[in-house]
C-alpha cells in the first residue's frame, strides 16, 4: 500500500483505503458507492488531515493514494466558497464522488456532437445542490460535469477515480453554443 503527500500510514487511512481497494477489486462503481456511502456513515472521511489547506486562487486537490497497478487513485478536494471547476470530463475513467462537508453544485452534461474543428455541443441533464453524504457516480460516456461550492463555508469532497487521473479535457462555452475542449493537466497540492 503506498500512499502519497504527506499522509502518514496511519490504521484509520489504511483501513479506509483497503475498503475502497476491495470494493475496487469487486462490482466497481455500484458495489464503491455502497462502500463509500458505509465508510461515511462511519466517520471515515471526517478527519481534517484528509484534506488539502485551501487556496484563494482555485479548488485544492490532494492526491490520498494511487493503486500501484493505476487501477484507481484516492483524492480529496477542499473548495473555498464560490469556488467551481468548469465543465470537464473524466478522461474516460469511472469515478464515485461523495459531498463531506458544504454544500455543492452540480450540472451535469450529455456530449451530443463534436464537429470536424474539434468543438463540442452539450445537453444538460441535470442540475442541483447536493450535501453532505451526497454520492454521485461518473460512468463514461455520462462523465460531463461541473461542480461548484454553493453554500458560505469550506467543503470538502472524496473522490475514487478508475485510473491515474492525471489529467482531463476543460470545456468554455462559445456564444454560438457550441464548446472548445481544452486538455488540462490535473496537479497535487500539498
Amino acid at each position: 500500500m503506498e500512499l502519497y503527500e504527506d499522509m502518514e500510514p496511519k490504521g484509520d487511512l489504511e483501513r479506509l483505503i483497503s475498503r475502497i481497494e476491495q470494493a475496487v477489486s469487486g462490482d466497481k462503481v455500484t458495489g464503491l458507492a455502497r462502500v463509500m456511502a458505509q465508510l461515511d456513515a462511519a466517520g471515515s472521511f471526517d478527519d481534517p488531515a484528509l484534506y488539502p489547506a485551501p487556496r484563494a486562487d482555485r479548488y485544492a486537490r490532494r492526491l490520498i493514494w494511487r493503486d500501484p497497478d493505476d487501477r484507481f487513485v484516492v483524492v480529496s478536494v477542499t473548495w473555498q466558497p464560490g469556488q467551481a471547476s468548469p465543465l470537464h470530463d473524466h478522461a474516460g475513467l469511472w469515478g464515485v464522488e461523495i459531498v463531506v462537508r458544504g454544500m455543492m453544485e452540480e450540472q451535469a452534461f450529455r456530449l451530443v456532437e463534436r464537429d470536424a474543428q474539434g468543438r463540442y455541443r452539450f445537453h444538460r441533464e441535470s442540475e442541483g445542490l447536493v450535501s453532505r453524504s451526497s454520492i454521485g457516480i461518473l460512468l463514461p460516456p455520462l462523465e460531463y460535469h461541473a461542480f461548484r461550492n454553493a453554500g458560505t463555508q469550506v467543503a470538502h469532497t472524496f473522490h475514487v477515480y478508475g485510473g491515474a487521473f492525471d489529467h482531463c479535457r476543460a470545456f468554455v462555452e462559445d456564444d454560438d453554443g457550441w464548446w472548445r475542449g481544452e486538455r488540462v493537466t490535473l496537479a497535487y497540492d500539498a
